[in-house]
């Protein structure tokens, strides 16, 4: 019986299982699996580091572009808004002049209350509820 035993145990081994997992971030592979891309195509490495390269510098590129854009046009809304308040102000000063001084009051206190309202809501976008509560909670006044 002990023949049979010592035979049992010959045959069950012992296994070991190693499992190894890499985790990569970034625009490029870590140094070794570059080396293994080389080995494999001679100037492999290169190319993958050149097409990095070029991808971060149109990156980089487009982000200029959106930031000079948003630059732009917040310069025009500026400019624009300084038209649309001096013509107001005019349209304003011209009614209550030669017209109705009550009639200029409201164009010229609407014109002022438009301009409080617009800037108030580029202040607090995130103001849904409405106008008033735009202004309320605008920290620019």
């Amino acid at each position: 019986m002990s023949k049979n035993i010592k035979h049992q145990s010959e045959h069950n081994q012992s296994r070991l299982l190693v499992r190894q997992e890499r985790y990569m971030s970034g625009p490029l592979p870590s140094p070794d699996v570059l080396r293994a891309f080389d080995d494999v195509v001679p100037g492999d490495a290169d190319r993958i580091i050149k097409m990095a390269e070029e991808q971060s510098l149109h990156r980089k590129q487009l982000e200029r572009k959106v930031i000079d854009s948003d630059i732009s046009r917040s310069r025009w809304g500026q400019i624009l808004g300084f038209v649309i308040a001096i013509v107001g102000l005019v349209v304003a000063a011209v009614v209550a002049v030669y017209g109705s001084a009550i009639a200029g009051g409201v164009i010229g206190g609407g014109t002022l209350f438009l301009l409080l309202a617009y800037s108030c809501m580029e202040c607090a976008p995130e103001a849904e509820s409405g106008l008033i509560s735009a202004i309320s909670n605008c920290r620019n006044i």
